[in-house]
């Protein structure tokens, strides 16, 4: 795409009579022909939820287990328990399995702070 091809159809868009609609995802899917970038830009703003759920779920959680009391987890612990509770949830984790790990040994008083995880160890997408 040409930056003048985009100019021209903006133009010949901010030029052209205001019409009222009832569904404007409608109006620019109709007139995907007549501006076919400026469509595409607005068929994705468009459709982007107002909302989304599964965010506002996860501040929830967060709020839970990063309470004033726990206000010394570190991002990396807190997003290992949230991952577990989520895993948990679908079936990936066993209850049994997150019981058992409870009640291993605490780790050697040497080791301080958190041990550092690679990039994308809470990555889950790929296994759904």
């Amino acid at each position: 795409m040409e930056l003048q091809e985009l100019l021209d159809e903006l133009d010949h868009f901010l030029n052209s009579d205001v019409i009222l609609v009832d569904d404007a995802l409608q109006w620019w899917y109709d007139h995907r022909t007549t501006y076919p970038w400026l469509s595409r830009m607005a068929l994705d703003y468009l459709t982007i939820p107002a909302t989304s759920v599964a965010v506002e779920r996860v501040f929830s959680h967060g709020w839970l287990l990063l309470t004033h009391v726990r206000n010394g987890m570190s991002a990396q612990t807190l997003r290992s328990v949230m991952c577990l509770g989520e895993w948990s949830m679908l079936g990936l984790v066993k209850d049994k399995d997150a019981m058992a790990v409870t009640s291993l040994p605490e780790v050697d008083e040497g080791v301080v702070g958190d041990v550092d995880m690679e990039e994308g160890w809470d990555a889950i997408g790929n296994m759904l």
